[in-house]
């Protein structure tokens, strides 16, 4: 993450990242699916109330809310899928435009008690290739 380009995180689909995982291993799973699909979406930035600015990148799930992906690491693989995967590049639109002026950042207290996930999928390592690239696509552009 370059900390120049920090931001906080917000619900502008300007600032997001379309992270393709059509190549991983699940992706024939998620019904009904686009053929740039299965995606996940990503923004890299800080929680507008933290007061140190702290960079991270968190994902956006299927209630609006976003979540760092430290906490998403630690999902099970089906919770992960189940809240952030999107089969259509249609169903991220339609939830990006219907997404209110601030977001909402999930906080480790407001999810449920889980062991830990040591398990690893195709998805986790989509994300992460896209976090981790340092001269990936612009915000806005798909990975693939």
């Amino acid at each position: 993450m370059n900390p120049s380009n920090l931001h906080r995180i917000t619900n502008d689909f300007q600032l997001v990242r379309l992270v393709s995982s059509r190549k991983s291993s699940v992706a024939s799973a998620i019904v009904p699916r686009d053929s740039g699909g299965p995606f996940m979406v990503a923004q890299e930035g800080y929680d507008p109330q933290d007061v140190k600015m702290t960079p991270d990148t968190c994902v956006l799930g299927r209630s609006g809310h976003w979540l760092s992906t430290a906490h998403f690491f630690r999902m099970p693989a089906a919770d992960r899928r189940r809240e952030y995967v999107f089969g259509t590049a249609a169903e991220v639109a339609t939830l990006l435009r219907e997404l209110p002026s601030q977001p909402v950042i999930l906080l480790p207290d407001d999810l449920p008690e889980a062991a830990p996930s040591s398990e690893t999928d195709d998805m986790t390592t989509a994300l992460d290739a896209a976090r981790q690239s340092a001269s990936g696509p612009d915000p806005g552009q798909t990975t693939a």
